[in-house]
């Protein structure tokens, strides 16, 4: 019996020690290499401090990273496999991940796949961690300085295929383009396309990011798009759509969402599943300590900024004289696939929005400015532009105290993109303004 007893102590003690040697999976992350290269580790890893780990490492095998730490008394990882915005759909519905990162949104055939889950494009489900833009890129030799997104797409048809016919030297033009797979591709080809589409002859594909900026720095003829925390180095080549200004991004513009290559980048879990370190680690992205992280890597983070407009020559009279005297915040709310429901990220900026008004060092009035979409009956745009606005007011009303506002509707004004599939989501829009 008392042989028996310490052997079964000695059992008991092995396995204590096994499992503090043990590595435990926290949650795993999957898809965007744009989200999965850089920011997802350094978020993970700021996740972690906030929990109070210690020895927290990387290791990194190309596009697979593992971040593992000290916590609690054992040893814990995060693994992040960035192959690719589509790929973070197809593991979340093979439950090879618990977080899909994606620099584009869900699709609809990716929604109906996952259906069984919940809805995918709910704020349950899916959260923007940040920003990014398509910045165009070419050689800092070449004297291209803005082109109008008609041009893009033509040279990436190949039917522009010399920049001696956009005013430049008489050399080939080099288009550089993201493979299929890439939530980056995927969000130029819909923009400048207005749908998914294979390469012309002559496109070169690139296999990441670096490719491309490699590239472009070494060939005088190339032309590629980038995040814009990859474009150190390159010459940034300012964009005009329709009437607007041609426009160089920077952080203000992007912050917006003005500019007509900007991104979001989201993070995806299954709706009506809690996992502790999943939920968790979401609330902390979406934080003010996750949305620095966000700014410290080299993308735009969503803390509300107050910025300073140029005013538009042939702007209505009332707004222009709120370009000239007001400041407008960074958020704009928009609405889901252009319905009249406000989309997941706007629902949590109006959280943003009461933060910001109660850290505010002075008093503030709000100007509500409501955009439709363009409709050939201006009197019908007038009436969706003020729903709109007057959408965004009864929420900050109902739910965050915030009832002082004004509004302002102008319809179909200033468009931000031209097309058809795009244009109810980027036109339809609600901005602040702040006096």
């Amino acid at each position: 019996m008392r042989a028996f007893l310490t052997a079964l102590l000695c059992c008991q003690l092995l396995a204590v020690a096994a499992q503090a040697t043990e590595t435990k999976t926290l949650f795993r992350m999957t898809g965007s290499n744009t989200v999965g290269a850089e920011l997802a580790p350094l978020l993970v890893k700021g996740y972690l401090q906030s929990l109070g780990a210690t020895d927290i490492e990387q290791r990194s095998e190309g596009v697979r990273h593992w971040i593992s730490a000290q916590l609690e008394g054992r040893r814990v990882e995060v693994p992040i496999l960035a192959l690719g915005s589509s790929t973070s759909f197809k593991a979340l519905n093979e439950d090879s991940a618990d977080i899909g990162m994606a620099s584009r949104r869900i699709k609809r055939k990716e929604m109906q796949m996952l259906a069984r889950f919940g809805d995918l494009a709910g704020a349950e489900a899916e959260h923007v961690v940040g920003l990014d833009t398509l910045t165009i890129g070419v050689h800092p030799s070449n004297p291209i300085a803005h082109l109008t997104m008609d041009q893009v797409r033509q040279i990436y048809e190949r039917k522009i295929s010399n920049w001696q016919e956009l005013g430049g030297p008489d050399l080939p033009i080099r288009p550089l383009h993201r493979d299929i797979e890439s939530g980056t591709r995927t969000t130029f080809d819909e923009d400048v396309f207005g749908e998914s589409r294979p390469a012309e002859p002559g496109v070169y594909e690139v296999s990441g990011n670096a490719e491309t900026r490699q590239i472009v720095l070494r060939d005088l003829g190339a032309i590629g798009y980038l995040p814009f925390a990859h474009t150190q180095g390159i010459k940034k080549v300012a964009l005009k759509v329709g009437d607007l200004a041609a426009i160089v991004p920077d952080r203000g513009i992007i912050a917006t969402e003005d500019f007509p290559l900007t991104r979001r980048l989201f993070l995806y879990k299954k709706p009506g599943q809690y996992k502790l370190h999943v939920d968790s680690f979401l609330h902390f992205a979406e934080s003010p300590e996750g949305q620095k992280l966000v700014a410290d890597i080299g993308f735009i983070n969503l803390t509300p900024v107050a910025l300073k407009m140029t005013p538009y020559p042939n702007a209505p009279e009332a707004y222009r004289a709120l370009m000239t005297s007001g400041e407008r915040l960074s958020i704009s709310f928009r609405f889901a696939n252009g319905s009249s429901e406000l989309d997941s990220r706007a629902l949590k900026d109006l959280r943003r929005l009461e933060s910001y008004m109660e850290q505010a060092d002075r008093e503030l009035s709000l100007t509500l400015v409501g955009f439709s979409d363009q409709k050939s009956n201006n009197n019908i745009a007038d009436i969706i532009s003020r729903f709109r606005a007057l959408k965004v007011q009864g929420a900050l009303l109902r739910d965050h105290q915030l009832g002082d506002s004004r509004i302002l509707a102008l319809g179909a004004f200033a468009p931000l993109t031209a097309d058809r599939g795009q244009a109810p989501v980027k036109n339809s829009r609600v901005e602040v303004w702040l006096n």
